[in-house]
């Protein structure tokens, strides 16, 4: 737990934006647990105990920082781009989540791939425009592909000219 943290105890920060990276740091200080109170439900709970959270100073990748509002009474906390956990085998699931969560979007790409193109062709039902425009942009991309080959063969004719007029030249 967050409340229990003592200079020089291990903590994991995995960073969420971009590709994922794990740093690890050191704590320099804790501070107090500090009461939080619902101010939605301030008063309509009486003698409800109000959250506590600490303020953790730690050095990770040679950099100082804070780690504000952390819940006293966990060992987790999300920050949305960044998961802050004093204990190694949260880092472990937490790592364990992301890499699923990533799977399960690579899993998906032939399911959308074929959604894409059932939605194209629905439009070019739907929107005799549409069904235009992307025949005129098939016929583009396969006139652009043609004339890629055409220019790769015109260099290596031009190179075997070369090599020939060469050969000659020494003759």
């Amino acid at each position: 737990m967050f409340q229990n943290l003592r200079q020089g105890n291990t903590l994991y920060v995995i960073d969420k934006t971009g590709v994922p990276a794990l740093k690890i740091g050191q704590v320099l200080a804790t501070g107090n647990p500090t009461p939080v109170y619902n101010t939605q439900t301030a008063g309509l709970t009486l003698g409800m105990q109000p959250k506590l959270e600490v303020l953790v100073r730690a050095k990770v990748d040679d950099k100082e920082g804070e780690f504000p509002h952390l819940p006293a009474d966990q060992n987790v906390h999300d920050y949305g781009t960044m998961v802050v956990t004093d204990s190694r085998e949260a880092a472990l699931s937490e790592v364990d989540a992301i890499k699923q969560n990533a799977q399960a979007i690579l899993d998906s790409v032939p399911h959308n791939e074929a959604t894409v193109n059932a939605c194209d062709e629905m439009f070019k039902v739907l929107n005799p425009n549409y069904a235009k425009e992307k025949e005129r942009d098939e016929a583009i991309s396969s006139l652009s592909e043609r004339l890629d080959n055409f220019e790769k063969r015109m260099g290596q004719t031009l190179g075997n000219i070369e090599k020939l007029l060469s050969k000659n030249a020494k003759s």
